[in-house]
């Protein structure tokens, strides 16, 4: 199917959710893996090789999925409907309402937010982690 065609908001609002989803800089999953491959290179360095392969290997199949959905090649792209066929040419597919555009700008202002100013949750964080728990897991020989 040509999704793209069919839902241009819903192409956009997936397109930037893998990107989000990819880590690339500017969006949360950035700050995240980042963070999780720094803390594996300190514990384990070859570990953390594989862990960034996994990271490109996820990358791989995202654009895929992202690909296939919503901007098939020329070869796959007569097996849909056409603009306003609907689905396999049964019914309509319905439009994005309002309450779904609103809550997808919301979750990308999110990423944006917590990618662009990670200190807004990682002072939130840090400070757990002087707690007696992990206190006592330090003392442990587990950090």
């Amino acid at each position: 199917m040509n999704l793209g065609k069919l839902l241009p908001f819903a192409s956009i609002t997936f397109t930037i959710a893998c990107v989000a989803s990819m880590g690339l800089p500017g969006f949360s999953g950035f700050v995240a893996e980042l963070q999780v491959l720094v803390g594996a290179w300190h514990t384990s360095p070859t570990l953390a090789v594989f862990a960034g392969l996994g990271v490109l290997i996820g990358v791989a199949y995202t654009l895929r999925a992202l690909q296939l959905a919503f901007f098939p090649d020329r070869e796959t792209q007569g097996s849909g409907p056409e603009p306003g066929e609907g689905v396999g040419g049964h019914g309509q597919l319905e439009p994005i309402s309002i309450p779904e555009r609103v809550g997808a700008v919301l979750l990308i202002g999110a990423s944006l937010v917590v990618g662009l100013c990670p200190r807004l949750l990682l002072d939130l964080i840090v400070p757990s982690f002087r707690s007696e728990l992990f206190e006592n897991f330090r003392k442990a020989g587990g950090l």
